[in-house]
């Protein structure tokens, strides 16, 4: 071992050159196929990391209005209670139309707004806050709203606007109730990044602001999680089914009337999530691809690196082992270039691939992954090292 350095050392002067040609372009290259690998890894899993973030529901129940001889809000309540929830929270959609330049605009692009009345949005589904911070909870005159409901009043944060509410059950045609509220959030409502018409143009009113205009409610969805997350969405239809059948009793009892077809129809946040895992593929695939092209590539170059440092490094074999030196010691000898250029790449490529780590994930995804900036992706960069420096 010592013969073997001795000689290293004295040849040094003149191989340090391709080492350092060696060690960058094995640098280089690796942080290109770490960091595309990583950024793969990391662009696939960011919406999961935005769907705990949000503590998202595992379902979500419609209840499709008020029901006669019923109160609005109690379908909200028998829902909440079935077996198999572990919680639930439920915002209600409202009869309104915002006020924009002093005029009511009813068409379908200005939609409507939706109140948060259990915690929904709020601590269940939470929304991502784009600028400002979220409405208090108890507040009855402040508003959060989507990106295009605010360009349609042409207000940020900090800004008053005004909504006409009608009662539902009011006489026909009741001059609707305005209400103003000041904007203290930008934000994006979940579920983001899927073609949900319902929810990509809205104000979301806090629990507070809601409470108090109960009378304009036209419907509600409950979102509820699961003791056994999605795999217990089957027994929640059936649950869903009976109470359904056993509102259906009460109503008639009540009331007399008949409430023919009612259902409580579910959306599944994993068909969500498979739908936007479906759209980021290609993306992660990309990056894949781009990874593996970039280690071909090291393969190559180094690979020619290192064989004309072998080159080089031939003739003294006979000379190490003139000197005294084994069998073992020559191979040594004339091997330690190559394994300090390899050793400085791999060190060069992680350094690399952790300093590009804040360009991912990529895409839409992006504004929602929670875990954003430099990150440590051990497995790849802890597997792709030691992979690159076999």
């Amino acid at each position: 071992m010592r013969a073997a350095f001795y000689w290293w050392r004295a040849v040094r002067g003149r191989s340090w050159r391709p080492v350092l040609t060696v060690l960058l372009v094995g640098g280089l290259l690796g942080t290109v196929a770490l960091g595309a690998v990583a950024s793969a890894r990391r662009t696939w899993s960011a919406y999961g990391r935005y769907l705990t973030s949000t503590n998202v529901s595992d379902a979500f129940v419609n209840v499709p209005g008020a029901l006669p001889g019923m109160a609005p809000t109690r379908p909200i309540t028998l829902i909440s209670r079935l077996p198999g929830i572990a919680a639930s929270a439920a915002y209600l959609g409202l009869d309104d139309n915002p006020v924009v330049h002093g005029r009511i605009d009813d068409s379908h692009l200005a939609s409507s707004l939706i109140g948060s009345y259990t915690g929904s949005f709020f601590r269940q589904d939470r929304m991502t806050v784009l600028a400002g911070r979220l409405p208090a909870v108890s507040s009855t005159d402040q508003i959060a709203l989507t990106p295009r409901i605010a360009s349609l009043f042409g207000v940020g944060v900090g800004a008053t606007v005004t909504y006409a509410f009608s009662k539902t059950f009011g006489p026909p045609g009741a001059r609707p109730v305005l209400h103003s509220f000041k904007v203290t959030a930008i934000v994006d409502v979940p579920p983001v990044l899927v073609d949900s018409s319902d929810q990509s143009n809205v104000g979301v009113l806090p629990p507070g602001a809601t409470r108090r205009l109960l009378a304009s409610y036209q419907f509600a969805w409950v979102g509820v999680r699961l003791d056994r997350r999605a795999a217990g969405i089957p027994a929640l239809q059936q649950h869903l089914a009976a109470l359904a059948a056993g509102v259906q009793r009460q109503v008639y009892l009540t009331t007399h009337q008949q409430l023919p077809g009612l259902t409580f129809q579910i959306s599944r946040t994993d068909v969500t999530e498979a739908k936007v895992q479906e759209a980021i593929r290609p993306q992660a695939v990309a990056l894949l691809v781009l990874g593996g092209i970039a280690a071909l590539a090291l393969l190559v170059f180094v690979g020619q690196g290192l064989a004309q440092l072998l080159g080089r490094s031939g003739p003294d074999i006979a000379v190490v082992r003139a000197l005294g030196g084994t069998r073992a010691q020559s191979a040594l000898a004339v091997s330690l270039p190559g394994a300090v250029a390899i050793l400085g790449g791999m060190m060069l490529a992680v350094a690399g691939a952790v300093a590009l780590s804040p360009l991912a994930p990529v895409g839409a995804v992006r504004q929602f992954d929670p875990a954003r900036g430099v990150r440590v992706a051990g497995l790849v960069l802890g597997a792709g090292s030691v992979l690159m420096a076999a």
